[in-house]
Formats: structure tokens, sequence, C-alpha cells
């Protein structure tokens, strides 16, 4: 059974807020006010103590809007992954969906995750949180590649899959572009059909040397 901590403060001694709680109070003003709101002030404002505490667990305000943007990235792993079809095309297909379903419903989570505010965070870090990510959308793209597809390709077609998404999100999210599954979809199948076709092409001019 877990112990929990408690502190005096007023006369009353009450439980202390830990990691978890923490980020998530940070979450909130974020999601409320944007990021560049979010610091070891106002969190600990919000949670009712003094700023001490937080530094018990967080060293300052971009160590802790790094792990919300590493969670975050976890997050989207989990949701794009989560029993996808056999079919490899409808397995993509749905992973755009939901790609995109995870921007809508996490916007200021997606900002802060591709360091688009501005605001502090360990963009190594963040970058580490990442590979899972990366390796599992390479190896979804490799039965649409072929068997005989090379690592590299798979990690390229992976990567311009990901700006593309990211890329069309931006717009979207600066109302530059409207919001358009179909129009998304359409083109990771156009990307994916041009980098199987290139695939091909470099496999018959293998076989004829």
């Amino acid at each position: 059974m877990e112990t929990i901590k408690t502190r005096m403060r007023r006369g009353k001694r009450r439980p202390i807020a830990g990691r978890q709680e923490i980020l998530a109070a940070a979450r909130a003003i974020g999601a409320r006010d944007g990021w560049k709101a979010v610091t070891i002030r106002s969190v600990a404002q919000k949670l009712g103590y003094a700023s001490p505490l937080l530094y018990e667990h967080f060293r300052d305000k971009e160590d802790l809007l790094t792990q919300i943007a590493a969670d975050g990235l976890g997050q989207l792993e989990a949701k794009l992954t989560e029993k996808l079809p056999i079919d490899p095309r409808d397995a993509v297909a749905m992973m755009v969906e939901r790609y995109w379903a995870f921007m809508l419903e996490n916007t200021q989570l997606y900002r802060l995750v591709n360091g688009m505010d501005g605001v502090p965070i360990d963009k190594a870090t963040v970058g580490r949180s990442a590979q899972s990510l990366c390796k599992m959308v390479a190896e979804a793209v490799l039965p649409l590649l072929g068997e005989d597809a090379r690592e590299a390709d798979r990690q390229i077609l992976a990567d311009e899959l990901w700006a593309l998404l990211h890329g069309m999100s931006a717009l979207y999210m600066d109302r530059v572009a409207p919001f358009d599954l179909a129009r998304a979809t359409n083109a990771v199948m156009t990307l994916i059909e041009g980098a199987r076709m290139k695939q091909g092409a470099h496999l018959r001019r293998s076989s004829m040397k």
C-alpha cells in the first residue's frame, strides 16, 4: 500500500502533491491559457502550494514542459497503434485518421510536442522519446513498399509521411487550410505509392546490372 506524504499547512495536515498531480495541473493551465502561461509559480498556485515543492520534482519550467511533451508522444503512439487492421493499407489509413483526431482533440499538447509555441523544451530529450513512434511508423509502411524494400527507403518514407501530416496539421491550426481527413489520407497514399514505384524502379535497375 502506497504511503501518502503529508505536510502541515496553516495548522492542518494535507496531502503533498506528487509528480503526476503537478503534471496534471500544468497540462490544465497549458490547455486553457497556452504553454507560455505555465510556470513553476503558476502551477504551484493552482495546487495551493509554495514553489519550492515543485522544485523537488522538476528542475525548472523547461524540465516540466519537456516531461509533458514526452508524455504526449507516448499518448500519440498508443493512440496510433491500438488494434490496427491486419491489411497494411487499412492500418495506415486508420493511423492517419487517428493522427488527425489526436491533433484536433489535443491541439495545445500537439503544439508543445512539435515545438510550435516557442516555449523552452529539451528537444534532444523529446527527440529520444519520439524514436519509438518513428520506428512504429516505419514498420507500418514497410509492407506497402514490398518485401525487398531497403531500410533506408523505409525510414525516408516514414520521415516524409510524418512531415506531410505535420505540415497539413500546421496549416490547419494556422487557419490556412480547412480540416479535410479525406485529403490527408489521399496525400499519404499518393506518397506511399510514389515510394513504392521508386522502389520497384530501383530493383529493376539492380537486376539489369
